[in-house]
């Protein structure tokens, strides 16, 4: 009885099978569901490779930063240390003089992101809404700065700046120089900035400005009231862009600011190979029981040591980023967005 009934519908379930491929609607219907099949797998496949492609890198920084230094010369340890440590971290910590550089740092990308945001905002509505004679020239002359490399402009900047204080102040060697150029529209990559809230200035509807008018806001109480809170989208990602930017910058923090003075991250990270011989003459002179393990003499001459140092480093700076980044990840995704379908 059982077999009967299997049997009718393994029929019954080929004739309908049959009859659905004979109608054009349902073949259609199964072509499209077979094609969007198709699609995810393509695109999951996609995906996958994007995310190793973009965590790998982190994985392997991780794994490295965490290996004792005895496993540096070790072929059988690729990703998992056979012996963890921490040693290395101590020692990248000493050399970027974490405790200080961190906050000179965190208070110099804070300071030039909310300048960036501010002189920004004001160019690129000027040159979105008021318009003058030569904007278009003065807007093309403004996006043309970000195809010339900084490194052409050096020496002639270096000059200016040297013989031009501003207002008796000191610009090179001295970390109000960078505030100066952020102010000015001269600071990193200030031109993307502009562009993006031109565009999003350009993009919302002329009738909020006509309201403000109608009340008796001038320019810059329109601006301020009514056209800078709508441009949230562009505010979350100008601050975030400039903040990282200045984080990792290491041209003006060379060319800018005086390292003993006002010591960053970027520049000690930069200068750490040739302060590296110091740091580890001063754990020699300690007598450190963790690095006995490989030798005095090797440690100041093997290049996988101090390539391990230096990941380590790179890591201890970009961890602030990273994990800075959980917190406001919804933010910048909505801001991204919301750039996007305005801008």
């Amino acid at each position: 009885m059982m077999n009967n009934e299997t049997k009718h519908r393994k029929q019954s379930f080929w004739t309908q099978l049959k009859e659905d491929w004979k109608n054009p609607i349902s073949r259609k219907v199964r072509s499209k569901n077979a094609m969007m099949l198709v699609g995810k797998i393509i695109r999951t496949f996609i995906l996958i490779g994007l995310c190793f492609v973009i965590l790998a890198p982190i994985i392997q920084k991780l794994s490295i930063a965490f290996r004792d230094p005895s496993d540096i010369s070790n072929p059988q340890v690729a990703w998992i240390p056979e012996a963890f440590s921490i040693v290395n971290f101590e020692i990248a910590w000493e050399l970027l003089e974490y405790s200080s550089s961190i906050w000179n740092t965190l208070i110099l990308s804070t300071v030039v992101m909310l300048i960036q945001i501010i002189a920004s905002a004001v160019a690129g509505y000027s040159f979105a809404r008021l318009k003058f004679k030569g904007s278009s020239l003065l807007f093309y002359l403004v996006i043309f700065t970000l195809v010339v490399p900084n490194e052409t402009l050096h020496i002639s900047r270096n000059l200016f700046l040297t013989n031009y204080p501003f207002f008796g102040i000191k610009l090179v060697g001295s970390i109000f120089s960078m505030y100066i150029l952020a102010a000015f529209g001269q600071g990193i990559r200030s031109a993307i900035f502009i562009f993006l809230f031109r565009q999003f200035f350009k993009n919302l509807p002329v009738e909020l400005e006509e309201s403000a008018q109608v009340d008796g806001a001038g320019v810059i109480r329109t601006f301020w009231s009514v056209m800078l809170p709508n441009a949230r989208g562009a505010i979350v990602t100008v601050g975030l862009f400039a903040f990282v930017w200045q984080w990792n910058d290491l041209y003006f923090a060379g060319l800018l600011n005086d390292s003993l003075k006002f010591p960053l991250l970027a520049s000690k990270l930069g200068d750490g190979t040739n302060r590296l011989d110091t740091v580890m003459g001063t754990w020699i002179a300690q007598g450190r029981d963790v690095l006995q393990s490989i030798g005095d003499s090797e440690i100041k001459t093997d290049p996988l040591f101090r390539s391990l140092i230096a990941n380590t480093a790179a890591l201890l700076m970009m961890l602030p980023l990273l994990i800075g980044y959980f917190f406001v990840q919804r933010q910048f995704v909505e801001s991204i967005e919301r750039t996007g379908i305005v801008g």
